[in-house]
């Protein structure tokens, strides 16, 4: 399973290095996150981090290996009478490709956090998240020992 401290940390210093993302949000499904959620300022983008669902493999305690499958958003809140969703995938595009791109790079680098299937590597259009919020999501699996 993927630490989920260094997760969390890794994808703060992607946002980092975007700086149309205004934030960096770990979401877990709860009431209280859904209030965090629709309190962000109009306008902001942020980046929701879920933690990983690893699944084990391999017939033996000595080749264990997890594969976790891990997804992230790219999302802006947005007011859906004033703006359409389309727009704001047309605005937010060019971000999740930056953001997809820094996460493919980043494999190469050594001690990488954790190992991306680069074939399961799915962006997908996403709107009315939580009613107010649109982007695009990154889903991969990444592998772990």
């Amino acid at each position: 399973m993927i630490n989920l401290k260094k997760y969390r940390e890794y994808w703060e210093g992607v946002a980092a290095r975007v700086d149309e993302i205004t934030g960096v949000l770990p979401v877990t499904i709860d009431k209280e996150m859904g209030r965090k959620i629709q309190a962000l300022p109009a306008d902001s983008m942020t980046l929701f981090v879920f933690p990983p669902l690893a699944e084990g493999s391999g017939r033996n305690t000595d080749a264990f290996r997890e594969s976790n499958n891990c997804v992230v958003f790219v999302m802006k809140k947005y007011n859906p009478q004033q703006r359409s969703a389309f727009s704001l995938l047309e605005e937010t595009q060019p971000v999740v490709e930056r953001v997809k791109s820094m996460l493919l790079a980043d494999q190469s680098a050594p001690c990488s956090l954790f190992d991306v299937e680069m074939s399961s590597v799915e962006t997908a259009p996403e709107t009315e998240l939580y009613g107010s919020f649109a982007g695009w999501s990154i889903a991969f699996n990444a592998k772990s020992s």
